[in-house]
């Protein structure tokens, strides 16, 4: 009985279950030195920034981190991130309003033909082409995996008026047709790939796989047990099968042998919760994110704060991302705590009121001026000059928890035995420059990577300049298409804008 059929014999024993076989490749491909795969994560936080606040003081490297960023630095990740600010969208159009329109456009780089006629108000942007996540995946052999390939989550999906593109980070290659808003009548968008909102549907999303047939999440501690079984099984026919073989076929038999009793060490490790490619506990199922749609301007104030229940739902669905990395089961994920209109009440966002329970986005129409967010803090707090104090607190409150989060990647080891965080690039963007939806200077960050040319410790000034949003895609690009000359070539027919439109400088070498 040659290898390549005892292979064949082993899997069909595990029910045809696509997790387990995926690990078991990847555990073969360990064995032999492959080296950890590249990822990309697209995450987002609401409402731009304060810039007095984000912009560190000095040079490209000799800066001192700023107050809101300092989260970054205070977890030890300063030389594992890029931080960006002057980008814009200069070029590309929309009918969206400001965080409608700059969610669309900062994930599809793309012109929006319209806007949705949803019963609501008529600026929900639609999008005109699909997001970089789903062109990298399409276009990137290094990005591929079985089955559907990459994950999509939010911590929180209520909208201010039945919006889909403030809630939505992904969309498909595959188009549709929708009534529009703007400009009336059937309009073409590229369809939303909606965002699984509650942890349990994203695990089962995520792990269904290790399942023979999928199946209810709360059986799957049980049948990873029977798995193990199977595995000891076939650890003692692979014994017998080696003392029959030839010398020859010893080598294979042995490997084979290896990777299934580190399969078999993984799965022991997921039922004790520990080890390099674990699956997380299933979250309880009680867990449940909040949606819906409630226009909040007139009355920013919450009877109850929600962000300890927005933190963590969103921290269970980065586990499972993480998880699911790890295994090499997708590559490609996006993740944003909230829409990029947040309805999240927060405690004491003001600190003359730290008892009084502030909702993100209504609290910033209460201040509307865009120079109101470019300057120093305000002297006195008339005019709402409360509000500006706000919105440095919120921002540093998703950095906070982003920073929690991909401290905790640094230290952990993939299947292939490499960083997490080192062999993922994260883009963390945002829909407008501030609080008052200006386009432009957009700031952004990039994180990870370091193991695929990321060059991190850098800060870029952009502002004196012109320099596109999709400049920023095109320099992630390049982690996924590290032998392209030009990766602008590798996505030839991708309707997203061109013009103008290169790889920042310095930010990313070829691996050597």
């Amino acid at each position: 009985m040659n290898y390549r059929f005892k292979r064949r014999a082993f899997l069909s024993s595990l029910g045809g279950a696509l997790g387990l076989e995926t690990m078991l490749k990847n555990l073969e491909a360990a064995e032999i030195g492959t080296p950890s795969p590249p990822r990309l994560l697209a995450a987002a936080w609401p409402v731009g920034t304060v810039r007095y606040h984000y912009l560190p003081v000095g040079g490209n490297r000799d800066f001192t981190m700023s107050r809101i960023l300092m989260p970054f630095e205070e977890s030890g990740l300063r030389e594992d991130l890029v931080i960006l600010y002057g980008l814009n969208q200069n070029g590309l159009q929309t009918m969206g309003g400001g965080p409608e329109g700059g969610t669309v456009m900062m994930m599809t780089g793309a012109n929006s033909p319209g806007t949705r006629s949803n019963g609501g108000e008529g600026d929900d942007a639609l999008a005109g082409g699909p997001s970089f996540d789903q062109i990298f995946l399409k276009h990137s052999p290094l990005l591929a995996r079985p089955g559907k390939g990459y994950a999509s989550a939010i911590g929180d999906t209520r909208v201010d008026s039945y919006e889909t593109s403030t809630q939505c980070f992904s969309y498909s290659h595959v188009t549709r047709e929708v009534e529009s808003y703007r400009p009336g009548g059937v309009v073409v968008e590229n369809t939303p790939l909606t965002p699984a909102l509650n942890p349990i549907n994203l695990y089962t999303e995520l792990f269904s796989g290790f399942v023979p047939g999928g199946g209810d999440p709360e059986q799957m501690l049980t049948d990873l047990r029977l798995k193990r079984s199977v595995l000891d099984s076939s650890l003692r026919e692979l014994d017998r099968l080696g003392e029959l073989a030839p010398a020859s076929e010893r080598v294979k038999i042995d490997v084979h042998a290896d990777a299934v009793r580190k399969l078999e060490q993984q799965i022991s490790d997921a039922l004790a919760q520990s080890g390099a490619c674990v699956l997380p506990a299933a979250p309880d199922a009680a867990i449940q994110g909040k949606t819906g749609s409630a226009p909040a301007y007139n009355n920013p104030i919450a009877e109850e704060p929600d962000s300890t229940l927005v933190e963590q739902i969103g921290k269970l669905h980065l586990a499972n991302i993480r998880a699911a990395f790890q295994c090499d089961l997708i590559r490609v994920a996006t993740f944003a705590w909230t829409p990029s209109q947040p309805l999240m009440a927060m405690e004491n966002l003001n600190p003359d009121e730290p008892d009084v329970y502030y909702m993100h986005h209504p609290l910033s129409h209460r201040q509307a001026d865009t120079q109101f967010y470019a300057g120093p803090p305000p002297v006195s707090a008339a005019n709402n000059g409360y509000v500006y104090e706000a919105m440095v607190r919120a921002n540093i409150w998703y950095f906070q928890k982003y920073a929690q989060v991909f401290s905790e990647w640094k230290a952990a080891t993939d299947v292939y035995g490499g960083s997490l965080l080192d062999h993922t690039v994260i883009p963390l963007m945002t829909d407008t420059a501030n609080a008052a939806h200006p386009r432009s200077p957009l700031p952004a960050l990039i994180l990870g990577g370091r193991a695929l040319g990321m060059q991190g410790g850098q800060f870029l000034d952009f502002q004196s300049m012109t320099r596109p949003h999709n400049d920023l895609w095109m320099t992630v690009a390049q982690a996924f298409f590290p032998d392209a000359p030009n990766v602008l070539d590798e996505m030839p027919d991708e309707v997203f804008r061109r013009d103008g439109v290169a790889p920042i400088e310095g930010v990313w070498v070829r691996p050597s």
